[in-house]
């Protein structure tokens, strides 16, 4: 039987991935209107997802209702559509007032995602971006719903689940912190950032408040952060405590050896310590990875490995919380940090998992390329969502995907994932391979 399903956990935000690392980054429409300059943007995208085997036969939950559904295989389909406009009005060469905005129209049709997140008939159309600021010299200071990422996307990059009512699950075009403030500096090689964020109501109703230092250097980014959760919202924080949490971490991006850059090796280390209503938090976090690019090859082939560890709870019961709890987690590309399309968005969502993953990729010309990733997991703890279990071998997923790139605005792909359960997974939810065929489009001005 599945209870307690962890609802709050981030999902796959694509459409911001893909954005983010990608030709699909490019600028958008510019005005400039003497001292006052900025740029038009619009986003649109469809998905359309089939599924078999939902949770590996045992069925979908509906999050909402709490009701189990016998039916197994799910067809349905996402869209959104996003406008946005930022601009820039320069007082002075070091002076600027600044600002921004988006609007996020979307929905999913068919029969819902099979994870339980969505139904079918959600369509809405909200506020995602709308904030103020200025810039002075080194310093910029921005307030309101704004997007904010640290380092990868690790630990903070999504403020908003796009589950239920918002729709969209998987393609998930909200990221935006609501009520936020920045503080950023930046000079030479050494930037900072003082913040406080807000998350939506599904990811818990948090505000997450500290600071966050990184230091490029020529080889490498070195990181490191603080900050303190305050959970707004008592019966969220009653589900899934999180109120008095103290997060710090440290991180290594990006780094490579002097002669051999096409060797690239990443990791951090996060815990999560402090005390709230009742409850003490004692968790941990990190990974380490490896990549290499045989750039001077036929199709320029790369290979890549990453270990990564966040910690369960086997003691669930003792008022100290072990597992770890991804918050505002987000996706900046294959397997990061959505791991595994279907374990990453319907199954385990980095807490109580070590997941070992393999990756490969090959390029063809400028506008095809294809890849691979195998992942394999394993439960840091003896219970899967409050179901004990006496084996941790969870699951092994596989994936493969195609993208295609024709123009500098636009960007599809079709992937196709299995997973078949292990020992755990056999025990707490089902037996057969479950699997999902996904088309993905986006279209940026």
């Amino acid at each position: 039987m599945m209870t307690g399903r962890f609802t709050s956990a981030p999902c796959r935000t694509l459409a911001v991935g893909l954005l983010v690392g990608s030709p699909l980054a490019s600028a958008g429409v510019a005005f400039e209107n003497g001292d006052l300059k900025g740029e038009y943007s619009l986003s649109a995208s469809a998905t359309a997802i089939n599924s078999h085997n939902a949770n590996f036969g045992l069925g979908r939950l509906d999050l909402r209702s709490g009701e189990p559904s016998s039916k197994e295989n799910y067809a349905w389909q996402e869209y959104y559509l996003k406008p946005g406009v930022t601009f820039e009005y320069s007082v002075s060469p070091d002076f600027a007032f600044l600002g921004g905005g988006s609007l996020v129209a979307a929905g999913t049709t068919g029969d819902g995602d099979p994870g339980g997140y969505t139904r079918g008939d959600e369509h809405n159309t909200s506020v995602e971006e709308a904030y103020a600021g200025f810039r002075a010299g080194d310093w910029r200071l921005t307030l309101g719903d704004q997007n904010f990422m640290v380092g990868n996307g690790f630990l903070v990059m999504d403020g908003n689940l796009d589950q239920f009512g918002d729709g969209a699950y998987f393609s998930a075009p909200r990221t935006a912190f609501r009520d936020a403030g920045v503080l950023s500096w930046q000079h030479g090689m050494a930037s900072a950032q003082a913040f406080s964020l807000r998350t939506d109501d599904h990811l818990g109703d948090l505000r997450m408040s500290g600071a966050n230092l990184d230091l490029k250097l020529p080889t490498a980014t070195l990181g490191a952060m603080a900050f303190y959760v305050d959970s707004l919202d008592s019966k969220q924080n009653a589900f899934i405590p999180r109120d008095g949490m103290d997060v710090y971490n440290l991180r290594l991006l990006n780094a490579s050896l002097p002669d051999l850059e096409a060797l690239q090796f990443n990791g951090e280390y996060a815990i999560e310590r402090g005390s709230g209503k009742g409850i003490d938090y004692d968790a941990s976090a990190w990974y380490a990875s490896a990549d290499y690019s045989f750039n001077d090859l036929p199709l320029q082939p790369s290979i890549g490995y990453r270990y990564a560890d966040f910690s369960g709870d086997n003691d669930p019961s003792d008022g100290t919380r072990k597992d770890w709890d991804p918050l505002s987690k987000g996706y900046v590309d294959w397997g990061t940090w959505v791991i595994g399309d279907i374990v990453g968005n319907y199954l385990l969502y980095n807490s109580n998992e070590k997941a070992q993953t393999w990756r490969g990729k090959l390029h063809f010309n400028e506008q095809w390329s294809a890849g691979a990733q195998y992942h394999q997991f394993k439960l840091n703890s003896n219970y899967y969502f409050g179901t004990p279990v006496s084996d941790r071998d969870f699951a092994n997923e596989t994936g493969v995907y195609v993208e295609w790139m024709p123009t500098e605005h636009i960007y599809t792909s079709l992937a196709y994932n299995w997973v078949d359960p292990q020992a755990g997974a056999k025990e707490a939810l089902g037996n057969d391979r479950f699997d999902t065929l996904e088309w993905f489009f986006i279209y940026k001005l």
